[in-house]
């Protein structure tokens, strides 16, 4: 049983490559929390809950082996996330946040009212994160590992984007963009991310990888007094090629 093991162990570490480069889409849902009273005491005199906001991205990759079982994944580029706010079952006269229309429904009608309101995050990000091994399929096809990291982020633009819902418009307009969101979003800012990747060995120098992800931003995106910390669960694939040691070409 040792020799098999050891036979295996030598087998997985051949056909591991010790450094790759690649590209991957990021897609996935963020929220977050925000501190003090803020809906209530500054954007929000009508009800609003918390929602889900679409995040997207996408980053050049490089893979360093730093042994048998784990790897430093290495990664830049741009990636949009946010948290969304929702009113719904608007009637006349009824608060928006300020900057939408005149900051009141003057809508008689009985249409259904709803506005989403996503505050979006542009930023350059630089991801950092470990990869270890925790097992293999039988072919060697499949690989699994535990991965976790933190990934700075460098502010590109935030705004607040507002929509209606279908149907439903102000002032003719079903969609608007405000520069001043209520947040002082900070310039440099950070997040940490735990999960796992999953990689399927097509050939000895491609890879296809899925990382399935939860995160937290945990010093805030934003100043005090008002101050959002985002939570994101997201979904990365990319593909990787791979310099195989010489002899394992």
């Amino acid at each position: 049983m040792l020799i098999l093991l050891g036979n295996l162990s030598i087998i997985f570490a051949q056909n591991k490559s010790k450094k790759s480069y690649g590209v991957g889409i990021n897609l996935g849902l963020g929220s977050a929390f925000v501190s003090g009273n803020t809906y209530q005491n500054y954007m929000d005199t009508t009800k609003s809950n918390s929602s889900y906001h679409f995040n997207k991205g996408i980053h050049a990759w490089a893979l360093f082996s730093l042994g048998k079982k784990s790897d430093l994944q290495i990664g830049i580029g741009f990636h949009q996330m946010g948290f969304a706010r929702k009113q719904s079952n608007l009637n006349f006269k009824n608060y928006t946040y300020p900057g939408i229309g005149i900051g009141k429904i003057e809508d008689l009608s009985n249409t259904q009212k709803e506005i989403t309101y996503n505050y979006r995050f542009n930023y350059l990000q630089i991801p950092l994160q470990i990869n270890t091994y925790l097992g293999r399929s039988r072919d060697f096809k499949w690989v699994y590992q535990f991965s976790g990291g933190i990934t700075p982020q460098i502010l590109l633009k935030h705004r607040l984007v507002a929509n209606t819902n279908p149907g439903f418009t102000i002032e003719g307009e079903d969609q608007f963009k405000i520069d001043s969101s209520g947040f002082d979003a900070r310039r440099f800012a950070i997040n940490m991310q735990v999960g796992l990747t999953i990689e399927y060995r097509e050939s000895k120098n491609k890879v296809y990888f899925i990382q399935p992800m939860l995160g937290i931003n945990p010093i805030g995106v934003s100043a005090i007094p008002r101050v959002a910390y985002p939570v994101f669960a997201s979904l990365a694939v990319g593909v990787l090629f791979a310099n195989l040691p010489n002899g394992n070409k």
